[in-house]
């Protein structure tokens, strides 16, 4: 376990999946997690399975939302340790079939979100000389038909991972990208197909992996909680891969 006692996290997209697994991590190991999101439903689940658990409901590429995080951390809190940018979205479509707006929705999301969240958290983090984890994927560097929306966003996440580290290095501020491959979230589930076809689909994606079955977010929490982590006091600027040997290939 790190050692995170009385920290303070946001992590967005933190109503499922990932985020939802690094907030539980965080908050097991003692800090209290802020999640974002835009079902609220779903983040009082989430924060009621642990009471340093909070969260914020909202769309992160409002700019109201990102305001009314940071104001929830100031009122809360009064500080912030870490921030973890891990909301995203991954349009699955050939370029042949994409548009204009398929683009803008990606790009808003998976990169202008994460820079405008990242801004307005950083006086803060400054301030504890804190840590930042971008999420990126295995597909940033390893690509795939009908993915270019989503994995051109995370190969710009990988370079502003890499120059904020250079920048931020004077002020204490680490920062690190986790590049998860594939992992049992509700990402693969495809509408309208039924238990047989869906098993088959994750199936095949399985057999791309060297490992063979897929990773869990708890997979990518633990990476998550030691970068955020005293143990990895000298470690910035690295994108970190957690993904069954795929980008091995």
């Amino acid at each position: 376990m790190a050692d995170l006692k009385d920290k303070v996290a946001v992590v967005t997209g933190g109503s499922s999946g990932i985020g939802r697994a690094i907030a539980l991590r965080f908050a097991k190991d003692g800090a209290h997690a802020v999640i974002v999101g835009r079902r609220e439903e779903a983040l009082r689940e989430a924060a009621a399975e642990d009471e340093k658990i909070s969260y914020v409901a909202g769309d992160i590429t409002k700019n109201e939302t990102v305001a009314a995080v940071m104001a929830h951390v100031r009122d809360k809190y009064g500080r912030l340790d870490i921030l973890v940018n891990n909301a995203g979205w991954c349009p699955v479509k050939p370029i042949t079939e994409m548009t204009i707006a398929d683009y803008d929705s990606a790009f808003e999301l998976d990169v202008r979100a994460l820079v405008n969240m990242t801004i307005h958290a950083l006086p803060l983090i400054r301030s504890s000389r804190g840590n930042i984890i971008n999420l990126s994927s295995v597909g940033s560097t390893h690509r795939a038909k009908n993915l270019s929306m989503y994995q051109g966003a995370k190969a710009a996440v990988d370079n502003f991972t890499r120059v904020w580290a250079l920048e931020l290095a004077s002020d204490g501020v680490r920062v690190n990208a986790i590049a998860p491959g594939a992992i049992s979230t509700n990402i693969w589930n495809v509408p309208g197909l039924s238990a047989e076809e869906a098993k088959k689909h994750q199936d095949g994606i399985a057999a791309g992996i060297p490992f063979g079955y897929f990773g869990t977010p708890e997979d990518i929490a633990n990476m998550a909680a030691f970068l955020v982590s005293d143990e990895a006091r000298y470690v910035s600027g690295g994108i970190f891969a957690v993904d069954g040997a795929m980008g091995a290939v």
